[in-house]
């Protein structure tokens, strides 16, 4: 079979979810000993470099897409009529082309409608664009993927998607970072950077945005470094590593609001080696958000030997099982203007509860370690694989 890959988020730079997504999968799935027997079109954007181990297989072709503005909808689009003898197109995100050939059989990967359907996405790109073209995905593409059983349910409930279509591929986790040990002086230069000591800080890693209810965090870690066991909390910081994104004023004032400026971290967008330093480091992580299609990170942290504490949003649960602590919302429609403060209180106190427990400690790290074998990349790669050839898998 021929199988084309729309390529164009895998070997960019400053990757985030969706990036790092098709990077991982896309990689393990053409090292599977399966796939030699198929032929792999990657299309790609201009000036990009795909990585020298993928070059010398022959049976994997590399096209440059040469299309600068509407590089899905027009180029993508325009090369599934110049390449008719691909059998099925795979698609990693969710954006579909609108005009491709309709000879061939097309699956989408759908990470989750969380843009969707919180009022606090405001910018335009999120509140149109991405909704729509998920919406014409879910509703065109022959077949489905899910990253999790929520965006599944999702997709049925807010989209009426048929169960039919819908596959369920758990992202993955392992070899997520190029760099597996960091010197000691790199670590203590990047200590330095951020004001932070080994094992002294509380970690959260992703963009800063409305959903990822990053203000209960803050407000919560300030009651964390406040309470009865100050003496023994109140050298920690946290820790908060990731971009800027949109409504970002109320998440960066929080720290002189809660009176903690001088313990909150923001990193900005960080480099490989800096985060996986900064995961290794962790005393605890912390995923607060309200909702998720899957949650990556918290496995990245499990995969590290770092403890979990997780709300209940989304898939979050489904994704850290009983490997970690569960902070449940008094109420899940609450906006971000909203807060639901029993929750801040109780992550608070979870918080608290972990960093002083250490027998608590040694079994989230032992679960965490369990848990994230449950979530490999060649895992989600052979039933993504199978997937596409229309197989099915157990």
């Amino acid at each position: 079979m021929v199988i084309g890959i729309d390529a164009s988020r895998a070997y960019g730079r400053d990757k985030t979810g969706t990036e790092n997504y098709s990077y991982h999968l896309i990689t393990a799935l053409l090292k599977l000993p399966e796939s030699k027997t198929h032929t792999f079109v990657l299309f790609i954007r201009p000036n990009t470099i795909v990585p020298q181990e993928l070059v010398g297989y022959s049976n994997i072709i590399v096209k440059t897409v040469k299309w600068r503005y509407l590089w899905t909808q027009l180029g993508l689009a325009w090369e599934t009529w110049q390449h008719p003898q691909i059998d099925v197109l795979w698609v990693p995100a969710h954006t579909l082309p609108i005009l491709r050939n309709p000879k061939i059989k097309t699956v989408v990967t759908i990470h989750g409608l969380e843009y969707q359907w919180l009022p606090e996405y405001k910018n335009i790109l999120q509140r149109w664009y991405l909704p729509l073209s998920t919406i014409y995905a879910a509703k065109s593409a022959d077949t489905l993927v899910a990253v999790s059983k929520f965006t599944a349910k999702q997709l049925i409930k807010e989209l009426h998607t048929s169960a039919k279509k819908i596959k369920i591929v758990h992202e993955g986790v392992g070899q997520s970072m190029q760099y597996r040990v960091s010197s000691i002086e790199y670590r203590q230069k990047l200590y330095t950077l951020y004001g932070i000591q080994n094992t002294k800080y509380l970690l959260f890693v992703g963009s800063i945005q409305p959903r990822k209810n990053l203000v209960s965090l803050i407000e919560a870690f300030s009651h964390f470094a406040s309470g009865s066991a100050r003496d023994t909390v109140s050298d920690y910081k946290l820790v908060i590593a990731g971009g800027v994104g949109w409504m970002a004023d109320g998440v960066l004032q929080a720290p002189t609001r809660f009176d903690v400026a001088d313990k909150v971290v923001f990193t900005g967008r960080v480099s490989d080696i800096e985060l996986e330093t900064l995961y290794r480091g962790a005393k605890l992580y912390v995923q607060p958000s309200i909702t998720e299609g899957f949650g990556l990170p918290v496995l990245e942290a499990m995969e590290r030997g770092v403890p979990v504490i997780s709300s209940d949003g989304g898939a979050l649960p489904e994704v850290v099982g009983e490997a970690g602590v569960i902070v449940k919302f008094s109420n899940h429609k609450f906006s971000n203007s909203q807060i639901d403060e029993g929750f801040t209180k109780r992550l608070a106190t979870a918080m608290e509860r972990v960093v002083r427990d250490k027998k608590l400690q040694k079994h989230l790290i032992s679960m965490g370690l369990k848990r994230v074998k449950h979530f490999g990349w060649d895992i989600a790669a052979k039933k993504t694989l199978a997937v596409i050839l229309g197989e099915g898998y157990k």
